[in-house]
């Protein structure tokens, strides 16, 4: 165990010297159990390269337990500074390095920590934390009810569920991963309940058979744009165009065929007979622009009995989720969403919230936790939106439970882009994808494409559409 300690140390020294090349004064904050002793390590190489490092704790003459002990001793061994945490002039350091607290943590953070956690957050210097950032609680990234905001975290052997999503992905800032040379052991003793993902971690897509046409690639009926709301059922549907399905239809308000229509003569368009163009389909997608007023109620009653004879792979997105909401203890919707052959639901955390009857801060605490309930209560795929997407299958049995999209940026907090998302799994669901591959695929190459705008463009100003070019791309392994 020390020797992985050492090798903790070892693997934080390197990253701070990749990220802050110039750094030569630097400053250790330990607590009093292993991370300190991870501190200790890199203090002590900081000191052999040359650089001036201090070390601070609260109790400076307290002598620390098990491997952690050692880790200390080495360091007073060179005469290494320790001192106690007081109010210091943090302009003098280069780099604070947070050793305060681990993964043990349980339960919230002493005031005494606390009120360290405080004083480094209002520090202007960079922070490089050590596993996890202080105050974090590893498994769902929740600060308790303080946590360090790193601008860099090294975590090892595996990474920690609340470094990837929701609040614990800002509190992380950059993320770096070190296995210490012992991933393979620990993961032949250890299960992994989720899995990281991105586009370019994932299969190439197979051609297209030559000889196909456009009733080869699926059929996708666009059912939304409400009066007023004709913008986000076209993002869906021209997303799934883009993303290579046959043939696109969507059924909407007649006020709102013209504003879908305009510039896209590729998008076929109906506002009567919803059973004809849902007999047509071979996937639906519900929802965004749908509305709640009672052309919106009268049209998803009408697909849902519909779907209770005709079962369909079936996307439910934005106010499609929030009438499904409304419905969820109905025992007749139940099982017909259970005879579905596919059922994707695309909450963000309000959507959700709504889905589960909670608070937003609730789902917010342990976005895992919401992801499963509602893929669970709904007989679902949940795709879980937000920094850090979660895709969660209903199948119990399946490994990895979760994935987690390591892609997208703050600029794709816009409108639209859900609508944009939506269309996307439409169309891989429409080309013969299983739920969990099409949202998988779905949610990299959408967060792919958000990110290409933002390194071309910046993340300010993005807006939905201008995905659509780099969407075709990503599909196409351009």
């Amino acid at each position: 165990m020390f020797e992985l300690m050492q090798r903790a140390g070892e693997a934080a020294f390197q990253v701070l010297m990749q990220e802050w090349p110039k750094a030569q004064n630097i400053i250790v904050v330990a607590g009093n159990g292993n991370n300190a002793g991870d501190g200790y390590v890199l203090a002590n190489l900081a000191k052999q390269h040359g650089m001036s490092v201090s070390v601070v704790c609260q109790q400076p003459k307290r002598e620390l337990n098990g491997d952690a002990k050692q880790a200390q001793s080495e360091w007073q061994l060179v005469q290494g500074e320790t001192l106690e945490f007081t109010e210091l002039d943090y302009a003098q350091f280069d780099v604070l390095v947070d050793a305060l607290l681990g993964t043990g943590v349980s339960g919230e953070v002493k005031p005494d920590f606390q009120s360290i956690i405080r004083q480094i957050n209002q520090t202007d210097i960079p922070v490089l934390s050590i596993d996890l950032p202080s105050g974090m609680e590893a498994d769902t990234g929740q600060a308790l009810p303080l946590c360090i905001k790193a601008d860099v975290t090294v975590t090892f052997v595996a990474t920690k569920p609340g470094l990837v999503s929701g609040i614990g992905k800002e509190f992380c800032g950059k993320l770096t991963f070190a296995d210490l040379d012992v991933g393979t052991e620990f993961f032949s003793l250890a299960k992994h309940e989720a899995q990281l993902v991105d586009w370019p971690m994932l299969q190439p897509l197979q051609a297209r058979p030559v000889h196909g046409n456009k009733g080869s690639f699926g059929k996708l009926l666009c059912l939304g744009g409400n009066q007023g709301m004709a913008g986000a059922i076209r993002l869906s549907a021209e997303s799934a165009l883009r993303c290579g399905v046959g043939l696109v239809k969507v059924y909407c308000h007649e006020s709102s065929s013209l504003g879908i229509s305009a510039g896209r003569p590729e998008i076929m368009l109906t506002h009567k007979d919803i059973e004809v163009a849902l007999d047509w389909c071979s996937c639906i997608v519900v929802g965004p622009g749908l509305g709640q007023d009672d052309w919106a109620h009268q049209q998803f009653s009408r697909l849902l009995e519909y779907l209770k004879h005709h079962p369909k792979p079936l996307v439910i997105d934005a106010d499609g989720l929030n009438l499904l909401a409304a419905m969820a203890d109905d025992a007749n919707i139940q099982n017909i969403l259970a005879l579905l052959p596919a059922l994707v639901l695309t909450p963000h955390p309000g959507e959700a919230s709504r889905l589960l009857n909670c608070n937003i801060a609730k789902i917010e605490n342990n976005r895992y936790l919401a992801s499963k309930n509602i893929a669970q209560k709904y007989k679902s795929t949940c795709v879980l939106k937000g920094a850090g997407s979660i895709i969660q299958t209903d199948e119990a049995h399946q490994e990895p439970q979760y994935w987690i999209c390591k892609g997208g940026n703050a600029g794709m907090a816009t409108a639209g882009m859900g609508d944009l998302l939506t269309g996307v799994i439409g169309a891989f669901l429409a080309q013969g994808f299983a739920s969990q591959k099409a949202t998988v695929y779905a949610v990299c190459a959408h967060a792919e494409a958000g990110d290409r705008v933002a390194i071309k463009y910046g993340q300010r100003g993005m807006i939905a559409s201008d995905l659509l070019q780099p969407l075709r791309a990503i599909i196409n392994g351009l």
